[in-house]
């Protein structure tokens, strides 16, 4: 029995600590490395080649409740600021109605899109705790996206006030053109790569430990069925590194095969 081959952090059944977690894994770190390294490179060659980027366009809507914004003394009161962020709501809903969507697609005149398609790309929603609203337009072509998110810039507000008839919108920060795309994120998703194959292999090295069976040590015998071992049989290596069988004579004594036949073959 070879007492080298293997240290077991616990017996099956039973629970190991956190420091013999951190060793077993420490021992095992090429298998860790390697595992991280194969999904983060994956991960990276998916997202570099097969995914196709994607660009954002933005565009931003101060949304008032009155007509001239303000009341007649040149303030706005809380009821005002309350009223507005309700509607703001409303009309992020508005924003995704079929009606702008059409009035969007006569705006750019357009007829390769269709409604589907452009309410596809666009997310209109209410930045919390404000009276803003954002439309975000997501295209795989960065001037395209830009040109929808300037047309709801430009239709946004006559076709909310034409179907609410209260309130109003204007423009806050007006579309640009995106230098950067918004997705894939290359690096990031890279490493969540291999963070994940780095998670993955722990947990496959921790399992296949815990639920190692194989007699290595005396005392795995003396833990797992509770009888006391009286003997080893030792590790006897060949000389030249290759295989040896061994039998057992009359007498209680082991011979090497090989040695044997060697002996005859000089006779």
């Amino acid at each position: 029995m070879n007492e080298k081959q293997f240290e077991r952090p616990g017996q099956p059944g039973t629970e190991i600590s956190v420091l013999d977690t951190v060793n077993l894994l420490l021992r095992k770190w090429y298998w860790l490395a390697l595992a991280g390294l194969l999904l983060g490179l994956g991960v990276y060659l998916i997202v570099t080649f097969l995914v196709t980027p994607t660009y954002e366009s933005r565009v931003s809507f101060y949304v008032y409740n009155t007509s001239d914004s303000a009341s007649h003394s040149g303030t706005v009161n809380n009821n005002d600021l309350q009223a507005a962020e309700s509607l703001a709501t409303t009309y992020s809903k508005i924003l995704g109605s079929n009606s702008v969507l059409d009035a969007i697609l006569s705006d750019l005149g357009t007829q390769a899109l269709t409604r589907k398609e452009l309410a596809e790309m666009v997310e209109a929603s209410v930045i919390k705790d404000t009276q803003l609203l954002e439309v975000v337009v997501t295209s795989t072509d960065a001037a395209f996206a830009c040109d929808v998110a300037r047309s709801f810039a430009k239709v946004a507000p006559t076709e909310i006030v034409r179907i609410t008839k209260a309130g109003g919108v204007e423009v806050v920060d007006r579309p640009e053109l995106p230098t950067e795309k918004a997705s894939p994120r290359t690096v990031f998703d890279t490493a969540v790569g291999v963070m994940v194959g780095l998670l993955v292999a722990a947990v496959v090295i921790i399992v296949r430990t815990l639920s190692d069976t194989t007699i290595y040590l005396p005392e795995d015998v003396t833990n797992r069925v509770g009888v006391t071992v009286l003997g080893q049989i030792p590790e006897i290596a060949s000389p030249d590194g290759g295989y040896t069988y061994w039998t057992l004579e009359k007498g209680g004594v082991i011979r090497d095969e090989i040695a044997q036949t060697e002996a005859r073959q000089r006779q």
